[in-house]
């Protein structure tokens, strides 16, 4: 009986349809052709709108077998509490369209992408890899660089790679730490036994004091992301294996199990999280991702860490001489030995010399490298400028400026042309871009730019019907309802997701055959 047959008959007959197509998905293939794949997503990407591209990588060109390798992460099935860690919340009003931990007050917290090879030990990478950058962001130091072992983590857990769960790897990070990458290098082996480290492992660990979970809400997923990076866990369809730019959604392929991943910033306008990847750099965008919000079950697990050292009151990775270490002072992160000399009235590099330019002689708490006026106590870089009153008060070395986004032009009250002096991409010379905001100051906003039906998602960002909230490109198609949800170019009948609706056959897996995971997947 062929597909259409089936489709024509009573809802007793449509079992058969479902039995083929798990016929076909799990029959041997004699040899692998990606090409043949790679041809049916870009047509599923095409008539679904999807806004990313595929391409052959490194990780789809391997047999479905050895692909699955390079998943391992399992999700919990916990529900994570109804509230954001403390630490984490922050009032949705005031949180900014995008934020990328790649580039923060214009310094890069990331850790390079690193390859965990054919192991599922995603969950060591994405948990070791948001610890490195937590602690650098604690320590407000960039610069300390982290590469801590994975390989500790795979080997003296009780995970392997065949796979583990996000909630014990970061209970493990908690009470048992990771050394750094030279006390055990990665091997991707779990038989690459614990007693292998080096010598002085105990010396030599770094562990996060806590963790906590974080509501699968994009508020506060955002929240948490405007202090730290997060590690986050998602489902893997075929799909995603061809990735290689744009933001990711599933529209073609089978479930082939979960993937632990660091969450690395988002994007408003985009409406996705960014991701740093463990496949290596030649595998999507350089090694990261975008993914589209709530995609794939993205969200539904993520982990928020926290990181302190009491013998590092300061947090900048050096340790107070007390312990052993040659802080000279553990209260301060911008001074410890390697540390540069600023303009601070401080021995910041603490070599017991403090620079004659860093006096205070008006002693108003700004030393004479930054100070313009250091016989005046009212007068230095801390000062507000006021306009009209002939001083330069913030030392910017024009008065009566105001100039708060830094973007170079002055706001209107201080005689300039910038009508929203709070955000950089708002001024008079600026060019409209596809955000919401008159980003040239002419008055107008550009109809394109407009949300009438107030979804969030704008003309330009491909809303396809802005007039009506529940169409837009982030929505799923819904049967019978006389509308284009997905803003695919198709509605309802024509659409491949009511193809087979006659008959109550659905065109979507079998449930039975989707709720299988294969070994090592996710939990």
């Amino acid at each position: 009986m062929n597909a259409r047959t089936c489709r024509l008959q009573s809802r007793a007959l449509c079992p058969c349809l479902a039995f083929a197509v798990i016929l076909l998905v799990t029959l041997p293939r004699g040899s692998y052709a990606s090409s043949t794949e790679l041809m049916s997503l870009r047509t599923a990407i095409q008539k679904s709108g999807a806004r990313w591209t595929s391409g052959e990588t490194p990780i789809s060109r391997l047999p479905p077998e050895e692909r699955r390798k390079y998943l391992g992460s399992r999700i919990s099935l916990m529900p994570p509490p109804e509230v954001s860690p403390s630490s984490a919340r922050r009032a949705a009003a005031v949180l900014p369209r995008h934020v990328d931990w790649r580039d923060v007050r214009g310094r890069n917290w990331v850790t390079p992408v690193r390859d965990q090879g054919p192991c599922g030990s995603c969950w060591a990478f994405s948990s070791v890899g948001t610890m490195e950058s937590v602690i650098a962001i604690r320590a407000n130091n960039p610069g300390l660089a982290l590469n801590l072992s994975e390989q500790f983590v795979l080997s003296c857990s009780a995970g392997g790679c065949d796979g583990w769960w996000m909630r014990p790897a970061a209970d493990f990070l908690r009470t048992s730490g990771s050394v750094d990458e030279g006390c055990l290098p990665y091997t991707g082996e779990p038989s690459y036994s614990c007693s292998d480290r080096c010598a002085d492992w105990s010396d030599r660990v770094w562990k996060i004091n806590q963790w906590q979970t974080v509501p699968n809400d994009v508020n506060a997923i955002k929240s948490a992301l405007n202090q730290q990076v997060l590690t986050s866990a998602f489902d893997v369809y075929t799909d995603f294996y061809y990735y290689t730019g744009g933001v990711y959604e599933h529209v073609w392929g089978e479930y082939e199990g979960s993937h632990a991943v660091v969450l690395v910033g988002y994007d408003d306008i985009e409406h996705a999280w960014i991701a740093k990847n463990s496949w290596n750099t030649s595998w999507g965008d350089q090694g990261f991702f975008k993914i589209l919000w709530g995609d794939s079950g993205i969200g539904r697990e993520a982990l928020f860490f926290d990181y302190s050292n009491p013998c590092d009151d300061d947090e900048d990775g050096y340790l107070d001489p007390s312990c052993g270490g040659t802080d000279c002072d553990d209260e301060d992160p911008l001074v410890h030995p390697d540390a540069e000399e600023i303009c601070d009235g401080k021995d910041s590099d603490c070599d017991s010399r403090l620079p004659a330019d860093e006096v205070d002689g008006d002693h108003d708490g700004w030393p004479l490298c930054n100070d313009c006026d250091d016989a005046d106590a009212e007068i230095n870089p801390g000062e507000i400028e006021r306009c009209g009153d002939g001083i330069d008060n913030d030392c910017s070395g024009s008065a009566d400026d105001k100039d708060a986004d830094k973007d170079g032009d002055l706001a209107l009250a201080c005689g300039g042309t910038d009508c929203d002096d709070e955000n950089p991409a708002t001024h008079a010379g600026a060019p409209e871009i596809c955000d919401g905001l008159d980003n040239d100051c002419d008055g107008r906003i550009p109809s394109a730019e407009r949300d009438v039906d107030e979804d969030s998602w704008l003309i330009c960002a491909g809303d396809c019907m802005d007039w009506y909230a529940s169409v837009h490109p982030g929505r799923s198609e819904v049967c019978n309802n006389g509308l284009d949800d997905d803003c695919d170019g198709d509605i309802d009948g024509n659409d491949v997701e009511c193809a087979f609706s006659a008959g109550a056959c659905s065109a979507a897996p079998p449930a039975g055959a989707a709720s299988v995971q294969p070994a090592g997947g996710g939990r």
